[in-house]
């Protein structure tokens, strides 16, 4: 007898154990639903985390986990801007059978959002390397007008497009300020030309009638006038490969080649060849 009431002493503890744990079971899972559907989804995991700690190896439990722990990487690759991650984590949650239908709905119009943003990359990325092509062949003008392209599309300002965004604003700031550099440019060399039309007409202003005919009757040479053997170096022509090599070695020495003429570095040739001294001698003692 007694034996018996130990018995059903001890199955009715059973039961009453094993029923408490399965409404704990049935209530972690319930509360992970509401999480999802709150968007809370740390919760959610933890609840469904709980539910497997009442039914070991549960697969509902388990399904509901995982495609939770996914969809949340997705929406952390979408918010980095990592697509191709996020669009393949939101495709495996689509299509996760036997958990949430919730989920299931928001990561197709998830996975449907991020192949829209991949295309969008796709075509801005054109424009834009379009857009430095043209700054690389100093068509500033040209290259904003492409860039108005993406400025004037709205989805362009969208956060996911962040990167492109701050680098088609960095080429506009570029572009705008070869187009300034031009402009001045410009300016600089049309008051130059009109600086030398004054300055000659000015001196053909002072001249008196005489002295004009006497200018336009002279037939000799000009003093500025070249002669061929003021290109020679040894009786040979001094060719354009040995200026620009002249001027290397002069620059190279600490002179000013830039600002000689073309027979400026012919005399300096010259007259290193008649001094003995090497280009590079000359020039640290006669041109610095």
């Amino acid at each position: 007898m007694a034996t018996i009431v130990v018995a059903l002493l001890i199955g009715g503890y059973a039961y009453s154990n094993h029923h408490a744990t399965a409404k704990e079971y049935q209530a972690a899972m319930a509360n992970g639903r509401t999480a999802i559907q709150s968007k809370h989804y740390t919760q959610a995991e933890s609840y469904f985390q709980n539910a497997l700690k009442r039914r070991l190896n549960d697969q509902t439990a388990q399904h509901y986990l995982t495609q939770t722990q996914r969809y949340v990487s997705g929406e952390n690759a979408l918010e980095a801007r990592h697509f191709s991650s996020a669009q393949k984590y939101y495709g495996e949650v689509k299509d996760t059978s036997n958990a949430s239908t919730v989920l299931v709905k928001r990561a197709k119009d998830r996975y449907k959002q991020v192949k829209e943003i991949r295309t969008n990359v796709k075509q801005f990325k054109q424009i834009l390397n379009k857009a430095q092509g043209e700054n690389k062949a100093l068509n500033y003008g040209q290259s904003n007008t492409t860039l108005d392209e993406l400025f004037n599309n709205a989805k362009f300002r969208q956060s996911y497009y962040k990167d492109l965004y701050d680098q088609a604003l960095a080429l506009r700031k570029s572009n705008n300020a070869g187009q300034t550099s031009e402009t001045s440019s410009a300016a600089s060399s049309s008051s130059s030309t009109d600086s030398s039309s004054s300055a000659a007409s000015s001196s053909s202003a002072s001249l008196t009638s005489a002295e004009k005919q006497a200018a336009s009757n002279y037939s000799g040479s000009n003093e500025y006038t070249v002669t061929q053997s003021q290109k020679e170096l040894d009786g040979k022509t001094i060719t354009d490969g040995q200026i620009s090599s002249a001027r290397q070695t002069i620059n190279a020495a600490g002179g000013q080649a830039d600002a000689m003429s073309d027979q400026d570095v012919r005399v300096a040739l010259q007259q290193a060849n008649k001094k003995g001294l090497s280009l590079t001698k000359y020039t640290q003692q006669y041109l610095k």
